[in-house]
């Protein structure tokens, strides 16, 4: 090869650099400009407000209204998952969840997982109302979510920690299995997964207009609670499900040591 053949082969080689320089510089500028339009676009939405609670000013309301600030923006602006909060929450006092222990002893299945824990001074743990230890795991599964770096993607499970032991309240189970023993035993697990897909339900979709109702949410939010007590190893791989397990587990820990101390 010549000089001159040479020559021209370096020129169209620097030719190329160049065009691929311009090119990936181009490139960088672009996308450094949509990032740039992002964040201000960002910056001028409005920030979602939290539809206010309607709860008396009782014994753990103030707790409660903290919780509620703290999983709604977990959830962000997703209506359907902020009213399913607001109206979970509400019910906790429309249905005198203070009253209630949060131990029931009818069934061995109930208590199967507390005996497992605790022995036979699981029973202590009836000083806990079942108001004080559905705020105890919710405020448990908060704490998971905020501090996984991931929270958006643990809404569920978040939302499971508070409706996982609604099926141990007195009047949710009058209300849906009728008064007494009328209609035989069912397991607490099992009673809020009916609270959620009949009650909870209804009044999500008596407030959001049909087609922003998901269904899909609340058939994921029914399987979490029926199984937070699950008998296969698993289901209690199931993520969601875990994530309340532990939740449960956690504040659970913390109310016995809590009773002890006082004793």
């Amino acid at each position: 090869m010549d000089n001159s053949q040479e020559f021209k082969k370096n020129v169209l080689k620097d030719i190329k650099s160049i065009e691929q320089l311009v090119s990936s510089h181009l490139v960088a500028e672009v996308i450094v400009n949509i990032r740039e339009n992002l964040e201000e676009r960002n910056r001028k939405v409005v920030k979602f407000v939290l539809p206010n609670l309607d709860i008396p000013m009782i014994e753990g309301s103030e707790k409660a209204r903290k919780l509620y600030k703290r999983a709604g923006n977990i959830l962000k602006s997703k209506a359907q998952l902020i009213y399913m909060l607001k109206i979970g929450i509400e019910d906790l006092f429309n249905y005198d969840f203070g009253e209630d222990p949060s131990v029931v002893t009818a069934g061995a299945n109930d208590i199967m997982h507390l005996n497992q824990m605790f022995g036979p001074r699981f029973a202590d743990l009836r000083k806990i109302s079942l108001l004080e230890h559905t705020l105890n795991v919710l405020e448990e599964g908060i704490e998971k979510a905020e501090h996984s770096g991931r929270a958006s993607g643990m809404v569920i499970g978040v939302l499971g920690c508070l409706f996982h032991d609604f099926g141990k309240s007195t009047k949710i189970r009058e209300k849906l299995l009728g008064s007494g023993m009328q209609r035989g035993y069912k397991l607490h697990a099992e009673v809020s997964e009916m609270y959620v897909q009949d009650l909870l339900l209804n009044k999500i979709y008596n407030i959001l207009v049909e087609d922003i109702v998901a269904i899909d949410l609340i058939d994921s939010l029914a399987k979490v609670v029926k199984n937070h007590h699950p008998s296969s190893a698993k289901m209690k791989e199931d993520l969601e499900i875990n994530f309340v397990i532990v939740a449960d587990q956690e504040a659970r820990k913390k109310e016995y040591r809590q009773i002890q101390r006082k004793k």
